[in-house]
């Protein structure tokens, strides 16, 4: 009896802990709240039984394989999209609404305070406005396809909100246990601010403002010696000379058709404004990882199966749960497989019964700054004092401690040019592509029920942002590259003379706006646009290279991507027709998962094996066989030590190198390894132009002090001194990330490959604690045979959200780390599978 008493005290002493403890320690009661906590394991299984659709026409039925992914049958158009709206919810909820709140400056609403900058950002370019005036557009266009994704739009809503109406509180996703809120109900805004997202993923920049900050620092000539906007030694994706025009296509009607001024530069600070937005993009960042891509296409007269073959890999953040979800969907008006985005109904990138498309991002200029002449908040334009508009927003800011929302009221001022970023004094309007109103929901739509390349092709008409490399490939033999979108047609662009060479400032620098420097007259017509259509090569390949090797291209943009991963993919490619004449599919595989070697490591490492000469010690013994490595293949398998150093140094070079020249290691992103690799050339033939940016012997002291540092750290990463045994694939590891929680991230796999392998594994961070953990890749891998109604797919996750699924990262553990493909097929009748929810409409 007494034991049993002091049980029932005991337990009367816990239960009085347990509520007190939120009282004197507040924040334990997003642990501790019964219905709010995080305990408990939420919706676990894949939906299945039987439910009912009201005021829904049709029927669906979901399939779910033993991958968890849905095969979506149904009879009508409303029920189909209906039923994916429904399934997405009960998978991805919170990773819904996080997508549709970063476009819409409301994420602080969602995760607190640390998305009070983002959310600045977001409405200070009113990416809200263009959401909204989007969808209102596509509502009331006189077009058969508008109405038909006005309808798929709305009965996917409907789905997406008849599940938050039917989940009870404890089954929601942890996330929304832990910040102590509710999903709100969707609408169709929000599957357009998905579409925006991407916008922002892929089409804003800083790179005009970091240019800005060099020419500062060095003037105009760093332009010309560090070939940043001719990029000499980029590949080019496609020739002038195969480009197809549309009808009634006139290239200097379209492209040059400029008024052009003379004007001398002028320089204006732009180092906090740079903070800022740098501050603001962390969690575009997050998802946006890279940024890159690869896509290729090979035509059928080069593969086995006599059909074109072709594969994409999107290079964005490797995130818990992946960006992507794999479904089929089947309805009257698509019979389409592939990938989409939680909150989107339609399928992104894959094929339908007749075509199969991919995009990779054209690196092109979308954005412009202006600074101009202010006096308090009026601006001088064209000779007249201005007063700048004020937009007053409204930021609801979650405390998920307090459980209220706190308010933060913010001014945005606006010029004729756009809206202004204000950041220490610094104020500069921006023109982005991206706060228009838009309609790339619809392209995507006719991409789903396109019929042929022309189809696809035709479907342009309604891209906007963000730019990208569309590839397409039918199944009756035609394959067509566009690198598809609004190009800003600039006027009254300003001319610099640098020496003997006239720049002319198509974009790369801040515009001086009170003159009326750089004003955008509008877009490019998309049917003006050059395009490869069945071209004379066997293959079309893009990794965010220079689109086009002449004039054809100078509208799109100037800081391209390095050309590493584009030749060593063409390199493989005339390879395998070398020596099989026909490429396999199983070919194409092998190409997109290629981590063998990094064309950037040798490059790179040639350059600083020069600069270090023949060191003494250790160091020489290592130097020694970093050069047999080299001649070698320079393998960068994971079982290799030689990489591990070879990445350590040129990451703590490069850093160094741009630091010299940039006067800090902030947006390093921007300094390209082309960039260094034309410096370091000029520095080692003795070029007096390097020596503007490095004293002589300096380039060398900075390669064998990062060298010195490089072995430092992985001496005390792997606790040895024995440098064999620094193998790579302890140090260098795939790691994806969950955005908030991080013991919901994913499994760490041995990572091998470089950052600009064709199969990527670009560094986070490398340090003596963590390693070189990689958290951007190929965010899915796509192969399409043209002669089979199927396509290969490798997912860097799983369908789920849900940590405690086992949906939640088999695809990544299963296919995609060992370089392997699960099979979709389209049109085919489901009669294998795990689970069965069948959705009753009316």
């Amino acid at each position: 009896m007494r034991l049993r008493a002091l049980g029932l005290i005991l337990v009367a002493l816990i239960s009085i802990v347990l509520l007190i403890a939120p009282i004197v320690y507040p924040i334990l009661i997003v642990f501790l709240d019964p219905f709010h906590g995080v305990a408990g394991s939420g919706l676990v299984g894949l939906p299945e039984g039987s439910i009912r659709a009201p005021r829904v026409p049709g029927e669906a039925v979901v399939y779910w394989d033993s991958a968890g992914v849905p095969h979506i049958i149904a009879s009508t158009d409303e029920a189909g999209f209906y039923a994916l709206g429904y399934i997405s919810a009960y998978l991805r909820l919170f990773q819904m609404d996080l997508l549709r709140r970063l476009p819409q400056g409301r994420l602080a609403e969602l995760v607190g305070s640390a998305g009070l900058d983002s959310d600045k950002l977001m409405r200070t370019l009113n990416l809200d406005d263009a959401i909204r005036d989007s969808w209102a557009k596509i509502k009331i266009l006189e077009d058969p396809d508008a109405e038909s994704i006005v309808k798929a739009i709305e009965y996917y809503v409907r789905g997406v909100n008849d599940f938050i109406s039917r989940v009870s509180i404890r089954d929601l996703p942890v996330e929304y246990r832990l910040l102590g809120l509710k999903p709100e109900p969707w609408s169709p805004e929000d599957v357009v601010a998905i579409q925006k997202l991407f916008t922002m993923m892929l089409a804003w920049d800083t790179d005009d403002l970091v240019l800005n900050e060099l020419v500062g620092r060095w003037g105009l000539d760093i332009i010309l010696d560090l070939d940043i906007v001719g990029r000499v030694k980029t590949t080019p994706q496609a020739s002038c000379n195969h480009a197809i025009p549309w009808p009634g296509y006139n290239y200097t009607i379209a492209l040059h058709s400029y008024n052009v001024i003379g004007s001398t530069p002028r320089f204006e600070s732009s180092q906090q404004t740079l903070g800022f937005i740098e501050r603001a993009s962390r969690w575009i960042n997050i998802v946006r990882g890279l940024g890159l891509s690869n896509n290729w296409i090979i035509g059928g007269a080069y593969t086995l199966s006599g059909k074109p073959i072709l594969a994409n890999d999107p290079h964005l953040a490797l995130t818990a749960p992946s960006l992507w979800m794999l479904i089929r969907i089947e309805t009257p008006s698509v019979k389409v497989a592939g990938v989409t985005v939680a909150g989107a109904p339609v399928v992104i990138i894959g094929r339908n019964e007749n075509i199969a498309w991919g995009f990779t991002n054209v690196m092109g200029d979308f954005v412009d700054f202006y600074y101009y002449k202010w006096s308090g908040d009026r601006y001088l334009y064209r000779g007249e004092w201005r007063d700048a508009t004020r937009r007053f927003e409204l930021i609801r800011v979650w405390d998920p401690v307090s459980r209220k929302y706190n308010i933060v009221n913010y001014t945005v001022l606006e010029t004729i040019h756009g809206p202004v970023l204000e950041s220490g004094g610094e104020k500069y309007a921006v023109a982005f592509t991206g706060s228009t109103p838009s309609l790339e929901l619809l392209f995507i739509w006719g991409i789903n029920r396109a019929q042929s390349v022309a189809d696809a092709l035709k479907a342009q008409r309604y891209f906007t942002a963000p730019i990208q490399n569309f590839v397409v490939a039918d199944t009756m033999g035609n394959i067509a590259y566009s690198p598809t979108g609004a190009y800003p047609q600039r006027l009254n662009m300003p001319v610099f003379k640098v020496g003997d060479v006239m720049l002319i400032n198509r974009g790369f620098l801040p515009y001086n706006g009170s003159i009326g420097e750089g004003e955008w007259l509008g877009v490019i017509e998309y049917s003006k646009l050059p395009i490869l259509l069945n071209p004379p090569t066997p293959y079309i390949v893009t990794a965010n290279s220079k689109p086009w090797d002449g004039d054809c291209g100078l509208h799109i943009g100037w800081n391209w991507a390095d050309r590493f991963r584009q030749d060593r993919i063409i390199q493989l490619l005339d390879e395998a027709l070398r020596i099989k004449g026909k490429v396999s599919i199983e070919d194409v595989m092998r190409i997109q998962t290629d981590a063998s070697t990094d064309l950037s490591l040798r490059v790179y490492l040639n350059l600083l094996l020069s600069l270090v000469g023949e060191p003494r010690g250790l160091e020489g013994e290592i130097v020694n066989n970093l050069r047999i490595w080299l001649r070698e293949e320079a393998s960068t398998s994971i079982d290799r030590w030689e990489p591990s150093i070879v990445l350590t140094w040129i990451w703590l070079f490069h850093r160094s190198l741009w630091s010299k020249v940039y006067g800090g290691e902030s947006n390093v992103g921007f300094f390209r390894l082309e960039h260094a690799e034309r410096l370091l050339e000029l520095y080692i033939k003795g070029d007096s132009r390097a020596y503007k940016y490095l004293a002589r012997g300096e380039a060398e002291n900075i390669a064998l002090n990062t060298l010195r540092e490089a072995l430092s750290i992985l001496r005390e990463y792997y606790k040895t001194g024995d440098y064999k045994k620094w193998i790579y694939g302890k140090i260098h590891y795939f790691n994806p990330q969950h955005p908030i929680v991080k013991g919901l991230s994913y499994t760490n796999i041995e990572a091998p490959g470089g950052p600009y392998s064709v199969n990527p594994a670009m560094p986070a961070i490398i340090d003596e604690v963590i390693g070189a953990p990689v958290r951007s890749g190929a965010s899915v891998r796509l192969v399409a045979d043209l002669s089979v109604k199927e396509i290969n797919v490798a997912l860097p996750g799983g369908n789920s959200g849900n940590p405690h699924s086992k949906y939640y990262q088999n695809h990544y553990q299963e296919y995609w780390a060992k370089n392997t493909y699960y099979k979709i097929v389209i049109g085919q009748e489901v009669k294998i599978y795990v689970s069965k929810l069948v959705i009753k409409g009316e």
